[in-house]
């Protein structure tokens, strides 16, 4: 794939190959497109390069983080797991926020408040699985 910076380089030789008189109204405009065209070809380039850092950069972090991470879980995973396993996934039909509720709250309550909309959550036949009503 060619790139931005070569395909200009390409116009600017036909302009050299077509002989294109400079000093006339239209040889200027095109001279001043070009050097556009050569300034935004660099700077794609640069955020190309840049960009690709970037990526590098936070694969790098995603990894580290993936290891601290697994030494993290890996004294407490049984506690965490205990605590993730008490909570029960519920979607309030008002504002689509997704909110996690303690199962033995939902075996005790009907209505309950949404934290984003402040709205009630009923706890009926749709809103909640029936895992969590047992």
């Amino acid at each position: 794939m060619e790139s931005i910076k070569s395909k200009v380089s390409y116009i600017s030789g036909l302009m050299d190959g077509l002989k294109i008189d400079k000093s006339t109204n239209e040889g200027k405009i095109f001279l001043k497109i070009l050097d556009v065209l050569e300034s935004m070809a660099e700077e794609i380039e640069n955020l190309s390069e840049a960009q690709k850092y970037t990526e590098d950069y936070m694969d790098a972090i995603d990894e580290n983080l993936a290891y601290l991470q697994d030494d993290l879980y890996d004294e407490d995973y049984e506690a965490y797991r205990d605590m993730v396993g008490n909570f029960e996934e519920v979607k309030c039909p008002n504002c689509d926020d997704t909110v996690y509720i303690d199962k033995d709250i939902l075996k005790q309550k009907e209505n309950l408040t949404c934290p984003n909309c402040h709205n009630n959550i009923p706890i009926g036949d749709n809103s909640v699985s029936d895992d969590s009503k047992n």
